[in-house]
């Protein structure tokens, strides 16, 4: 592996060096000794191999066993300082480098990359990835762009509704001559011609239960949930993945707060615990589970408009660039992540406990009781 330090720059203040890489993120070093300086000195010089680098240090008369030069050098690459050249420049493997088509994904992926896991290697993940999405409507079209344009290379799409003159209001993927057409075919088309790389199959008929959903999650790495009828789907979608262990995104719009959750099979509480937890919580008066039940009854309107459709399915798609890409864990597994879209904007997250009694959680071939 030949080492190369990331596009960065530092000032010297006293003691410390201010490092900065990412331009949103200021990052100190402690370097009484001048050898952090001397460290980033060498290494900006051109990518090198261990040996080399703790040559080009002995040079400027800096002596370092071969074992500190290694912790020092995971140090710089835990603070994401440090890539690998061969594994991310111009001669990397794979599609990366079709006709400057994902420049802009492999810039910010050079400011998450490690020595372990190139920007490169992180395109390749999305492009290998099948996402099912189930829905084309406010949330849906808005993801699927997302996803298009992060390079996913296949998307299955669900879908039952036609294009009507109410959607324009937040679903900017359909167009005045689509009135009428099957939404899920048009958003197949918009795909197609976006990007012809990306294979994209769909299925126009509605989710009933979860054998609906299960036997479209052959080879399906990631499923977004943007259906919101009727009122079991989600329980559904959250049977039929955790059964197959593939994780779920959810997202939607709750009076004015947006949401998302999403639930990684084996490793956070699925929706069930969710529920089992509302239920109990919901026996005294004046709590959020009770005004969840409550919330259950009122009349349904869909207020969603464009602003918010386009953040919310923005919001998931990045979720879903964490689940495909990992270079950093889930931030809603277990969590439903609310956003208010008056007042202060103000964030909250709410980590629901895993049932140590779930059954759908412990095994597969479990029977899950799905509220009505």
């Amino acid at each position: 592996m030949r080492i190369a330090l990331k596009n960065c720059v530092w000032e010297r203040q006293g003691d410390a060096l201010i490092v900065l890489c990412d331009p949103s993120k200021q990052i100190e070093l402690g370097d009484p000794d001048g050898h952090a300086e001397a460290l980033l000195t060498a290494l900006a010089e051109g990518p090198c191999t261990l040996p080399e680098l703790r040559e080009r240090l002995a040079e400027s008369g800096i002596e370092v066993a071969h074992s500190e030069l290694q912790d020092a050098v995971s140090a710089l690459d835990s603070i994401r300082l440090l890539e690998d050249a061969d594994a991310s420049g111009p001669g990397a493997p794979g599609p990366v480098g079709r006709d400057g088509r994902y420049f802009s994904n492999l810039a910010y992926f050079e400011l998450v990359a490690t020595l372990d896991t190139s920007g490169a290697e992180l395109q390749r993940r999305l492009t290998s990835a099948h996402v099912l999405q189930l829905g084309t409507g406010g949330l849906g079209s808005n993801v699927l762009q997302n996803l298009a344009g992060l390079g996913v290379g296949r998307l299955t799409l669900l879908d039952r509704d036609i294009v009507e003159p109410r959607n324009f209001a937040r679903q900017f993927l359909y167009r005045h001559k689509d009135i009428g057409a099957p939404k899920v075919g048009r958003a197949a088309e918009w795909i197609r011609e976006f990007d012809p790389s990306i294979e994209v199959g769909f299925v126009e008929r509605d989710v009933t239960s979860a054998a609906d959903v299960a036997d479209l999650l052959g080879g399906v790495d990631l499923v977004v949930g943007g259906i919101d009828q009727p009122n079991q789907v989600d329980f559904w979608v959250n049977e039929a993945c955790v059964r197959a262990g593939v994780p779920w995104i959810r997202g939607g719009m709750i009076g004015t707060e947006l949401l998302y959750y999403s639930v990684d099979p084996g490793r956070s509480p699925c929706l069930a615990c969710w529920w089992t937890a509302v239920d109990a919580e919901s026996k005294g008066p004046g709590t959020d589970a009770l005004a969840t039940r409550l919330s259950a009854k009122l009349s349904r309107v869909n207020r969603g408009i464009g602003p918010a459709a386009s953040l919310i399915g923005s919001l998931v798609a990045w979720e879903a660039l964490r689940y495909l890409a990992r270079y950093e864990p889930p931030q809603s597994a277990g969590v439903r992540v609310h956003l208010e879209t008056t007042g202060d904007c103000a964030v909250r997250r709410e980590p629901w406990p895993a049932d140590p009694d779930c059954a759908l959680c412990r095994t597969a071939g479990a029977h899950l009781s799905v509220p009505s």
